[in-house]
């Protein structure tokens, strides 16, 4: 049997005007009203309202090579996503919203069945009894309708308009099957999105207790032996009725075997398309005659190195609804997001000033986080009764505590931080590696590092709690060697074996510092 633990960090947005309420959340708070409008319209679609994805920058204090982004996206991006919301559950302990979902309803063996191409752009009932015929599927079931084949690069409505949907009559059926996910190759299965009626087939099938992914990638190259699903929610925020999704069909029996179900996503409006580097360094735009600026010329925005905490966690959701010719088509939201808000992957983001040598074709290797870096056998090193917060982790606890590491292993390596020191504290208290350990995880050649803490502590040590520094060059010396590295994980005290399979499903984006991500690791009994 097969054991699932999820060890992602499920953070809280803050209200408008409430920064601190990212790492002091206010647990009564929930979105709220009044929620915004988006109007529809010849000027502006609802694939450019959903659509949407921009980055803004800032300086953390004044020290070259903290540079933190915020980034804005809707819960149905460009990309693979889910919708869920199901105010009707009355277990409290089920999940009404996707942050609240077990890794029991999201990783699992799932059942795939092939519609073909369908007829009058509606998957009906009927459609897909015969497509199940005799099987009983199991708790995800993915249909495919190779409607994806078609798929453009940028947003389209017209690719939005041409959608199957499902009709009122196949998602009764749907919610007779007792499946936890419903996942498709379509665009939206909702006609309200799609412009083909009224039906509101997310609240009906979400009411039902069913999760649904839509706009799923690369259906026709599983094989059977990609026996398990991975289905991600890399922006797990309480009370979201949505966001993307990072998809995995694995091999269970050999994890770097596997297929990406999920679309990459890059800003739209694109600013970033042609640019080779994760991070292009700014060039002076100042004359002798003109008074400069630091940093110069951008970004100049700089948030105090005291409100660290705050400037890396940078978390909300702003509902909205659509209103297309008159009716309202939603509920969505808005998420922001920023490099720390929960459980992220780190990568070679850029190399400020050459001070680190990281090379040029690892820079552009990690515009995205590689995919042969996110799935694989991983192991723990177990160091929660030695290492603390503000203690340094070196060689010696990492060969002690070694227990069998192999090259090419996911290390996994707990300390018990997050989970108690997350909220109501400041980044500078995390433990951190010493440089010989980082050559100690180099020399074993690990395929990435996954932390419940942050891979360093603050040097030099501050005068003021509230401040923390960090040289990051345990970060570059671990990205120069194509090592990406996961902070913030939790619940690392659930996992009961040494050795198990592990899935970093980080958002499939571009040009970002930390790419947020929902961690799986499943245990074979």
């Amino acid at each position: 049997m097969y054991r699932h633990v999820d060890l992602t960090f499920k953070p809280y947005p803050a209200p408008v005007g409430d920064g601190d309420g990212v790492i002091r959340p206010n647990l009564g708070y929930r979105p709220e009203a009044p929620i915004h409008y988006e109007p529809v319209g010849a000027e502006r679609d609802k694939v450019d309202i959903l659509s949407f994805y921009r980055s803004t920058y800032a300086m953390s204090g004044v020290q070259p090579g903290e540079i933190f982004q915020k980034q804005i996206l809707t819960t149905k991006p460009w990309t693979t996503y889910a919708t869920f919301h199901n105010p009707s559950e009355t277990d409290g302990w089920a999940g009404k919203y996707l942050a609240e979902l077990p890794a029991r309803d999201l990783v699992g063996p799932f059942t795939l069945i092939d519609l073909g191409d369908v007829a009058g752009g509606v998957i009906t009932a009927d459609a897909l009894r015969v497509a199940l015929g005799e099987r009983k599927p199991e708790r995800i079931l993915f249909a495919r309708t190779g409607y994806s084949r078609g798929r453009p690069v940028e947003p389209s409505a017209d690719y939005l308009a041409g959608s199957p949907v499902l009709d009122a009559d196949a998602a009764a059926f749907l919610a007779g099957l007792g499946i936890r996910v419903f996942g498709t190759d379509s665009r939206s299965i909702d006609p309200r999105y799609a412009g083909k009626g009224d039906a509101a087939i997310y609240e009906q099938l979400n009411r039902a207790g069913i999760v649904v992914v839509d706009d799923l990638a690369n259906l026709s190259d599983i094989e059977p032996r990609h026996g398990t699903a991975f289905i991600g929610i890399p922006l797990p925020i309480r009370w979201a009725v949505g966001g993307p999704v990072r998809a995995f069909a694995v091999d269970l029996d050999n994890p770097t075997d596997f297929v990406d179900l999920s679309h990459e996503v890059d800003f739209f409006p694109n600013t970033h398309k042609n640019d080779p580097l994760p991070f292009t360094l700014p060039v002076s735009e100042v004359a002798l005659d003109e008074i400069g600026d630091y940093p110069n010329p951008w970004p100049g925005r700089i948030e105090p190195r005291e409100e660290q905490g705050k400037t890396q966690r940078a978390t909300r959701l702003t509902p909205f609804r659509m209103v297309d010719a008159g009716r309202e088509v939603g509920p969505d939201m808005y998420i922001e997001y920023a490099h720390g808000t929960g459980t992220h992957i780190e990568a070679a983001f850029f190399d400020p000033w050459g001070r680190h040598g990281v090379p040029e074709e690892v820079l552009k290797r990690y515009i995205r986080i590689p995919r042969d870096r996110l799935v694989g056998e991983a192991v723990l090193i177990d160091l929660a009764d030695q290492v603390g917060p503000l203690q340094q982790i070196d060689s010696r606890h990492l060969e002690r505590n070694n227990p069998g590491i192999r090259p090419g292993d996911i290390c996994v390596m707990r300390a018990d931080i997050t989970d108690w020191s997350f909220y109501g504290s400041t980044p500078g208290n995390t433990p951190g590696l010493s440089p010989d350990a980082a050559m100690w995880l180099v020399k074993h050649k690990i395929r990435a590092l996954v932390l419940d803490f942050a891979v360093e502590k603050s040097d030099p040590m501050p005068s003021s709690p509230l401040v923390k520094y960090t040289p990051n060059k345990i970060h570059y010396f671990l990205h120069k060697n194509d090592i990406p590295v996961v902070e913030w994980c939790v619940n690392m005290k659930l996992l009961r074996q040494k050795r198990f399979v592990l899935a970093i499903c980080a958002l499939p984006a571009s040009h970002q510092g930390g790419f947020p991500a929902q961690v799986f690791a499943v245990e074979k009994w």
